[in-house]
């Protein structure tokens, strides 16, 4: 049955249905043929799925997202970092990456920030002298940072499938992502350095100042978010509520937001939030027919044939994980192999919260590789740019997501040390 499962699965994707679809056909169908899977689990585990408190961040940081652009947060992050490392040689990219950071401190998701921001900095980037698809690529990959610093609607899902803390995922990403917006901008010198860009003249610390008062109301955003899990105030979901209100307030007292501008966030928020919440229940699905056959013992027992070396695991669900998510959608390729991952936590003694930022950061990596790399679409459509193009220039930036995980695998403390400073883990 387990293999009928997975070449039904494969063969639905191959004739082009949609993952989710994919996923509840091949398990509809096994369920239908086997008589000891009674057909009310389907509805069952489809509820069950989405019945969690935490899945409501998943809508509000969306919101949060969409207020964000339209109240005029997200040009005022732009204008403060380059006021912040504009001078820098390269500094456009490096504002752009920094840019990407911060916005990912609000919305936590890839596709949005990177769409948000490509718009903006993509016509500045190419008249300062990037190539336009270097431009998008750097883009595709600052904007990929929104999964792994928090807030992150990966980790919100992580967090539902193996029943760990959502703050204390929230926290074991901030130190990689900033380790990986560094590699980004490290790799940027060279590539501004390489091409001759000339970096602008510095203003001077008061003109950094003024920038920094000017912005300061839309910084605020990120930090309330931040913060309030640091801090043990609110939860993940009650930030993303507070976010959503200060979005509201700081709209509508600054001008930028009327209430036709509401509605129409509330509505995009909403729609951007319907396609992971039905993967959700679709790959849980598909998750527990594998998992009632026996995928996960299977999969167990074929590792620790294989090798008793947890470095060499890891390395392997990296790369298994990293390749998957290069045709799939991240969101499901996280609910049908975590699960079946998440039993090797025991058997080789992997602390939860390294594990979970090594598949996550993996999920991520794949998002913005070719063939499918979902981000680099998403930014080629917006931008109106050859993917082509884009794909050229996106090879650097895998190759620091992958040191960025291989970095992870043999230190871990790269992901648990925030955390533990924290009381959290």
């Amino acid at each position: 049955m387990i293999l009928l499962v997975l070449v039904a699965f494969c063969v639905l994707l191959a004739l082009g249905i949609p993952v989710a679809y994919s996923m509840a056909i091949a398990s509809v169908s096994v369920i239908a043929m086997d008589p000891s899977l009674p057909a009310t689990i389907i509805g069952q585990k489809i509820f069950t799925s989405l019945d969690s408190f935490s899945f409501i961040a998943i809508p509000l940081f969306m919101l949060a997202g969409t207020l964000m652009n339209a109240s005029g947060i997200t040009e005022k992050l732009i204008y403060f970092c380059r006021a912040l490392v504009g001078h820098w040689k390269g500094g456009l990219g490096h504002a752009t990456v920094i840019t990407g950071m911060l916005m990912a401190g609000v919305s936590g998701s890839s596709v949005a920030d990177s769409s948000a921001i490509s718009t903006v900095l993509v016509p500045q980037l190419e008249k300062e002298g990037y190539d336009r698809g270097y431009a998008c690529a750097l883009i595709s990959s600052a904007g990929s940072l929104g999964p792994i610093i928090p807030p992150s609607i990966i980790m919100i899902v992580y967090s539902g499938v193996v029943s760990i803390s959502v703050g204390e995922l929230f926290m074991s990403g901030l130190v990689p992502g900033i380790i990986l917006g560094i590699g980004m901008m490290i790799y940027n010198y060279y590539y501004a350095t390489k091409r001759g860009i000339p970096k602008t003249q510095f203003v001077g610390v008061a003109n950094v100042g003024r920038a920094f008062i000017h912005c300061l109301g839309a910084l605020i955003m990120p930090f309330i978010i931040l913060g309030g899990i640091m801090s043990g105030i609110v939860t993940a979901t009650e930030s993303g509520i507070l976010a959503v209100i200060y979005g509201i307030i700081y709209g509508f007292v600054t001008k930028n937001l009327t209430v036709k501008k509401l509605f129409t966030c509330i509505h995009e928020a909403a729609s951007s939030a319907t396609q992971p919440m039905i993967i959700i229940a679709m790959a849980s699905l598909f998750g527990y027919v594998l998992t009632y056959y026996g995928v996960g013992e299977l999969v167990g027992n074929f590792m620790t044939s294989m090798t008793t070396n947890p470095y060499i695991v890891l390395i392997l669900i990296f790369i298994i994980i990293y390749i998957a998510g290069m045709f799939i959608e991240s969101t499901a390729i996280l609910l049908i192999l975590v699960p079946v991952f998440a039993p090797l936590i025991s058997v080789y003694g992997f602390d939860p919260l390294h594990f979970a930022i090594v598949c996550i950061i993996s999920l991520v990596l794949g998002g913005i590789s070719p063939p499918v790399g979902i981000v680099m679409y998403v930014v080629s459509g917006v931008t109106h740019t050859d993917l082509g193009r884009i794909i050229r220039h996106i090879w650097p930036f895998v190759g620091i997501f992958s040191l960025g995980v291989l970095l992870l695998i043999f230190v871990p403390q790269v992901a648990t040390t925030v955390p533990r400073m924290l009381g959290m883990a």
